[in-house]
C-alpha cells in the first residue's frame, strides 16, 4: 500500500466507528489487502499492540510533515507523550561511543525524557539499555514490524524495552527489514522527538541521514566528539563544521531544550559503580590498584570510570582517580 492511499484511507475513517470494522472492508482497499488487514487485525486481537492514527499522535509527532499515517506500537504507549530525544549512531560502536550513548541515556531518562533509538546493534543498543539502567522510559523505533524480531541479537532487550516503554513503527505487522524502510525509520525517529544527539557516525551513515531529517524538520542536532583520527567520528565531526550543536555532557542539551534538571530521580550507584567508589577516597588510586582491590576487569573498571567521571562522582589525577569531595 502506498504512503498517499494510507493517508486517504486514515482521512477517511470514522473516529466513532471501529475502525478494524471498517479497513476489512474499506473500498480503497483491493481484495488482497483487505484479506492481509483481517490477518493483521486477527493478529493484532491476540498480542499487546496498539495502533495510533494521526489524531492520536504526540504534539512533535502530528506536526511532522513526514509523520506516517498510521504508527504501531508493542509495549506501554505513554512514554511517547512525554518530552523525547533520540539518540543515534554506528552499529560498529567503538567502547568510547558506548559509554558515551550509555552515559546520555542514563542522565535523559533519570530527568523524565523518553529516550528514543532505532533498536539496531552498537550504539542503538547502548541507549536502550542505559534508559533501562536509569528506570527510565525508552522507545526503540524499528524497520519492520513491531513483531518481527530484528536484529535477533536484540530479542530480550526488545522485551525488556516494553517494559517501561515501546516498540514503534510505521510497518505492517509481519513485515521484514529492507534497505529503504531504515531511511523512512529515521525519518520517524526525528519527527517523534523534540531533539536529535548524535554519538559515534561515521560520513555515510543513517545517524547521519536522522540529523538531516531533525534538521529539516527544525529539531536541535547536539553531537558528541570524538578522536580526530577515528573514520568511525568522521560524520560527526562534519555535523558540527555545518553547524550542529557540540555536547560533552548530557546536562548540555537538557539546558538547551530547558528541561528541568530538579526532576532528576537521585539513583544510588549500586553494582559496579558502587565498587569502585566504595575503594574510593580522596587519595588518587592508580587503576590498576582498584583492579586489584575491586576484582573487575580493567576494562570495566575503565569504562565504570569514564562514567562516574562524567557524573562528577570521580577525579582523574596524575596518580589516578579519586572520589569527589
Amino acid at each position: 500500500m502506498s504512503v498517499t492511499k494510507g493517508r486517504e484511507i486514515a482521512r477517511s475513517l470514522d473516529p466513532c466507528a471501529d475502525w478494524k470494522d471498517v479497513l476489512s472492508g474499506h473500498p480503497l482497499l483491493t481484495e488482497a489487502e483487505q484479506r492481509r488487514v483481517r490477518a493483521y487485525i486477527s493478529t493484532a486481537n491476540e498480542s499487546n499492540f496498539t495502533f495510533l492514527t494521526e489524531e492520536d499522535y504526540p504534539e512533535a509527532l502530528s506536526h511532522s510533515s513526514a509523520a506516517p499515517a498510521v504508527v504501531a506500537l508493542s509495549g506501554d504507549s505513554k512514554p511517547i507523550y512525554r518530552p523525547c530525544i533520540g539518540i543515534v549512531g554506528t552499529r560498529s560502536a567503538t567502547s568510547y561511543g558506548r559509554v558515551c550513548a550509555r552515559k546520555f541515556a542514563e542522565e535523559f531518562a533519570r530527568h523524565g525524557v523518553t529516550v528514543v533509538s532505532g533498536g539496531a546493534v552498537g550504539i542503538d543498543a547502548e541507549v536502550h539499555q542505559g534508559a533501562i539502567d536509569a528506570r527510565g522510559s525508552t522507545v526503540a523505533v524499528l524497520a519492520n514490524g513491531v513483531d518481527h524480531v530484528y536484529p535477533s541479537a536484540n530479542a530480550s532487550l526488545f522485551e525488556r524495552i516494553k517494559t517501561s516503554g515501546c516498540l514503534m513503527s510505521q510497518f505492517a505487522l509481519g513485515s521484514k527489514p529492507a534497505d529503504y524502510k531504515f531511511i523512512l525509520r529515521n525519518q520517524l525517529i526525528a519527527s517523534l522527538c523534540h531533539a536529535v544527539v548524535v554519538i559515534q557516525a561515521p560520513l555515510k551513515s543513517g545517524a547521519i541521514r536522522t540529523a538531516g531529517f531533525a534538521a529539516e524538520q527544525g529539531r536541535e542536532v547536539f553531537v558528541v566528539p570524538g578522536p580526530i583520527d577515528q573514520f568511525g567520528f568522521q560524520g560527526s565531526h562534519s555535523l558540527i563544521r555545518d553547524g550542529a550543536t557540540l555536547v560533552d555532557h548530557p546536562m548540555q542539551v537538557l539546558e538547551q531544550l530547558g528541561i528541568d534538571f530538579k526532576v532528576a530521580a537521585s539513583i544510588e550507584a549500586e553494582g559496579v559503580a558502587g565498587q569502585i567508589l566504595g575503594v574510593l577516597d580522596s587519595q588518587a588510586k592508580p587503576v590498576e590498584k582498584i583492579v586489584e582491590i575491586t576484582g573487575l576487569t580493567t576494562s570495566e573498571v575503565l569504562s565504570e570510570l569514564t562514567l562516574l567521571e562524567l557524573d562528577g562522582l570521580v577525579l582523574r589525577d596524575p596518580g589516578g582517580f579519586s572520589k569527589a569531595l
